[in-house]
């Protein structure tokens, strides 16, 4: 387990609240949450943790008042990293999967799942999202980008972490250019909230972290 007895209180408790939200409550609603941080809380999860899942829903409450469907969103950063395994493919479609399957188990309308859905699919990063919503989503799962150098290349030890089991020079070509393609995008973040606090330092944080690996260093 990655977390403190306290931090899988805090997630239960904001679980909760957001099932009064949902005005879903009850023991479903509960063996859900518990089964949630425990999937989040698996090895080989260096990164992709309840930490995450903390940081995201400490974004969103921040934020909460600039969504248009707010409860649906912290839904979707619930589920959007709840299956992961780095050496797999669909890691997002089968968490997406995983949340309508719950959705629908528990009655919310097809609106919602839909929704929900959609929100989880785009933390694929693949597109920037049209709907302000999913963009306020995608930018809060990309805010470790613009975080201080410190907690970056710790971010950058935790991915490696992850794929310890791909060798080096396969590893930093391949994360090269997954961070060469965030940096080639005209504005990482999406909204003005998430780009006037993170958008520079982000893209320090990959040129520092690319200069690195064409170098055949790890950022860390």
């Amino acid at each position: 387990m990655w977390f403190a007895p306290a931090h899988r209180e805090e997630l239960l408790q904001r679980w909760r609240e957001l099932g009064e939200h949902l005005q879903c409550s009850g023991p479903d609603w509960d063996v859900e949450g518990r089964r949630l941080v425990r999937s989040w809380s698996k090895w080989p999860r260096r990164y992709h943790n309840t930490v995450h899942l903390m940081a995201c829903l400490r974004h969103f409450a921040e934020a909460r008042t600039a969504f248009t469907d707010p409860d649906s969103a912290e839904l979707a950063l619930w589920f959007h990293d709840a299956i992961y395994w780095p050496w797999l493919p669909l890691n997002e479609e089968k968490s997406a999967d995983w949340a309508s399957r719950f959705m629908q188990r528990i009655g919310l309308n097809e609106a919602t799942q839909t929704k929900v859905r959609q929100h989880i699919l785009d933390t694929r990063h693949q597109a920037v999202p049209l709907d302000p919503d999913a963009m306020l989503v995608v930018d809060i799962d990309l805010a470790i980008l613009g975080q201080s150098d410190e907690i970056y290349r710790r971010f950058e030890r935790d991915v490696r972490s992850e794929y310890r089991w791909v060798r080096w020079s396969r590893y930093a070509h391949g994360r090269s250019a997954v961070l060469k393609s965030f940096l080639a995008r005209p504005k990482i973040y999406s909204t003005s909230r998430f780009s006037e606090r993170f958008e520079a330092s982000a893209r320090v944080n990959l040129q520092h972290a690319i200069d690195a690996l064409s170098a055949g260093q790890p950022y860390a």
